[in-house]
C-alpha cells in the first residue's frame, strides 16, 4: 500500500490490492488463526471509527483519518461505531443513514436518549436507533 499511496518514489508492483482482505480471511481461515481486529488494513476494526472527535473529523474529511480507502484493499466501507463516546455528529449521520432526518434541537433531545442506551450497552445498534427515531416522531 506505501508503494501505491506513494507514486513519487518510483515504485511499482502489479498486485491487485482489492483482494488484500479476502486473501487475508482465506489465509485466516485456512490457517485456522484469528486476524486481530486492530490489525491495520486487514482487521475488522481497520476502517471502524468509534471516538467523538475522531468520528467528527472523519465525517468532515475522511482523508484525515484513513489515508487509504476501505475499497482499495477490498472491504465494503468505512464504519461510525456508536459507543458513549460519540459525538452528535455521528449520532445524526447515523440517523441519516437509516433515513431520518432531524434538527439540531431533535438532535440534541435523541442524544441524551443516545447517552443512556450507550451506557447500558457497548455499541448502539441500529435497532435502537430505529426505536429513539419513531418515539421522537409519535
Amino acid at each position: 500500500m506505501i508503494i501505491k499511496k506513494h507514486p513519487e518514489l518510483g515504485l511499482y508492483t502489479n498486485i491487485d490490492t482489492t483482494r488484500l482482505l479476502p486473501m487475508s480471511r482465506l489465509v485466516s481461515d485456512t490457517m485456522r488463526m484469528v486476524v486481530q481486529p486492530n490489525k491495520a488494513v486487514v482487521g475488522d476494526n481497520a476502517f471502524s471509527h468509534s471516538s467523538g472527535i475522531h468520528q467528527d473529523g472523519f465525517l468532515k474529511e475522511a482523508t484525515t483519518y484513513e489515508i487509504i480507502a476501505p475499497e482499495e484493499v477490498g472491504a465494503d466501507t468505512s464504519k461510525i461505531v456508536l459507543t458513549a463516546r460519540s459525538g452528535r455528529s455521528a449520532l445524526a449521520y447515523r440517523f441519516k443513514n437509516l433515513g431520518y432526518e432531524f434538527d439540531r434541537n431533535q438532535v440534541d433531545v435523541l442524544y441524551q436518549q443516545f447517552l443512556n442506551v450507550a451506557d447500558a450497552k457497548k455499541e448502539v445498534q441500529d435497532s435502537d436507533l430505529k426505536e429513539m427515531a419513531e418515539k421522537v416522531g409519535s
